[in-house]
């Protein structure tokens, strides 16, 4: 009978040594704190480089700016972004504001038809990108999808049988289920890719309210149960509506989004997140970091507070001026240094197998 080394040692001759397992190696900054430790249990570190991410909530709760950061991220870090634009919305002209470099040695801008075309490209750009040594080969390739609710089966837009485009009235039942029938045939191969290739894919999507749901989240997502397997962070968000005395009127001035991350492959799952998501007057929106992260470290007791005013290097301000003062200062990292050392996230609540989650709510909030 042969030892345990001759054992080890036959096999590896054979058919080689055992593989590395998957880790993540590099991360992707989300651009705020809270949501970066949500995702990782780390305050620097976010989106992981080679998982596939899946981030779905309501209009309006800053899906694209989430997604924008990271692609922003990943260019700091000397690598490559791309955008496929299946619903047809994205600024190329108000992109840049939310830090992304849309110059085309850094930035891929495109609008495939199909969900196979979509993933088929991102695939060959990655893999052109790699084999050319465009960038260095520990620098992160970041890809959005917006969104996969909106991306078309190749076979719910061609005929199979006549090659030809299929019209409305072509159209049928079997044609509503192709899309969780395409993510259940191809994201096997395309997460195989993503890790060799060093990317991270970010697929945003909408919700869904399942009908007669009275216990539990009643939200799903579309693209059938392939994309819940698949995707390594899944996160939820969920937004309420912030007004502001106007006029004499109250007006919607953004949302305060709540994010829970649902499923986490790289760190324990189930922690959540919330900050504040401003509207401009251009229409775009502002992922209001510094804000947020002066009312997460009030939360926490990390910053000094006098009365209504809170103490900044020996002067007192409102929340809004300190954050002003902050963002013109330059003092982002600064702030980040008060952030605690030891810190227990919230938890999201589960009962029964049911996750527990911030509802889209109606009610608004005062600014």
């Amino acid at each position: 009978m042969a030892t345990e080394e001759e054992i080890a040692k036959e096999l590896e001759a054979a058919f080689g040594a055992s593989d590395d397992e998957s880790t993540v190696s590099s991360f992707l900054d989300s651009g705020y704190p809270e949501l970066n430790f949500a995702l990782s249990s780390n305050w620097k570190n976010g989106f992981p480089v080679g998982r596939l991410i899946e981030i779905a909530g309501p209009p309006s709760s800053g899906k694209t700016a989430i997604a924008t950061a990271a692609m922003a991220a990943a260019q700091k870090q000397g690598g490559f972004a791309g955008f496929m634009d299946h619903e047809r919305s994205f600024s190329l002209k108000l992109a840049p504001r939310l830090g992304l470099n849309v110059a085309p040695s850094r930035f891929m801008f495109k609008k495939p038809r199909t969900f196979e075309e979509s993933i088929t490209l991102c695939i060959r750009v990655a893999q052109h990108i790699r084999t050319k040594k465009l960038i260095k080969p520990e620098a992160p390739i970041c890809w959005v999808f917006d969104s996969l609710a909106s991306m078309v089966p190749q076979s719910a837009l061609i005929d199979p049988k006549t090659g030809k485009e299929k019209s409305a009235e072509d159209r049928n039942m079997n044609d509503n289920t192709a899309l969780a029938r395409a993510t259940s045939a191809h994201l096997p191969a395309f997460m195989q890719h993503v890790e060799e290739l060093g990317i991270c894919a970010i697929f945003l999507n909408q919700v869904r309210t399942k009908i007669g749901v009275i216990y539990g989240d009643p939200r799903t997502t579309p693209g059938g149960e392939a994309p819940k397997f698949y995707a390594s962070i899944r996160i939820m968000l969920g937004a309420t509506k912030m007004t502001k005395k106007i006029a004499g009127a109250n007006e919607a001035i953004g949302s305060e989004v709540t994010a829970s991350v649902i499923k986490n492959k790289v760190t324990r799952p189930f922690m959540a997140a919330k900050w504040r998501f401003i509207f401009e007057p251009d229409g775009t929106g502002k992922f209001d970091r510094v804000g947020s992260t002066i009312d997460f470290l009030l939360k926490e007791k990390k910053l000094e507070v006098a009365g209504a005013y809170i103490v900044w290097k020996g002067t007192k301000y409102y929340a809004a001026a300190l954050a002003a003062r902050i963002e013109k200062e330059g003092e982002w990292e600064e702030l980040l240094e008060l952030l605690p050392k030891r810190y227990e996230p919230e938890i999201i609540v589960i009962e029964e197998g049911v996750t527990e989650i911030a509802p889209i709510i109606e009610e608004e909030i005062a600014a």
